[in-house]
């Protein structure tokens, strides 16, 4: 790995932390909101995908650490690693953005469904986790197609040398 990648992986692994934890609005037992996934989204448009699975697996694991949420931090660096390939994958290979995103969306909702029932040991925590993370999945969901749809000239793909995409 380039010295210029790793930077730039650890610039936006930054980015993610900061725009994860500006945001948290706590859900009770569920964690908390965050607008994590708009920036997965919009990523997921612009790095190598390799990159983009480490900078939203990381960013946002390191996010639940530095919150108080340690106990999801295993979950959401596998939750919110595969929705960016799920994401990407779509975008790249189907160029359906809105597709990608709202599969990557339902994909956090189910994750965070499947992680509650884990850690509480009670199947009927999937639905309430599953209401509580759709304000999340929603909210990313429209931020992410609006910002890459009204500012998506202005994006700048970023050089991560001939291993782009």
């Amino acid at each position: 790995m380039s010295a210029r990648r790793l930077v730039l992986d650890a610039l936006l692994i930054a980015m993610m932390i900061a725009v994860t934890s500006f945001i948290a609005i706590p859900i009770g037992v569920y964690g908390y909101i965050n607008l994590s996934d708009s920036l997965i989204m919009i990523f997921s448009e612009i790095v190598p995908l390799g990159d983009v699975f480490v900078v939203s697996a990381l960013g946002c694991a390191l996010s639940d650490l530095f919150l108080g949420y340690g106990h999801y931090a295993l979950f959401t660096f596998l939750i919110k690693g595969t929705e960016a390939i799920i994401i990407y994958k779509l975008n790249h290979e189907r160029r359906h953005r809105e597709v990608g995103y709202l599969a990557g969306a339902v994909f956090m909702i189910f994750g965070y469904g499947f992680s509650d029932v884990i850690l509480s040991g009670n199947i009927g925590m999937f639905i309430p986790s599953a209401i509580a993370n759709l304000p999340q999945a929603v909210l990313s969901f429209v931020i992410g197609a609006v910002l890459y749809r009204t500012l998506g000239r202005l994006f700048v793909r970023l050089d991560y040398g001939s291993e782009t995409h």
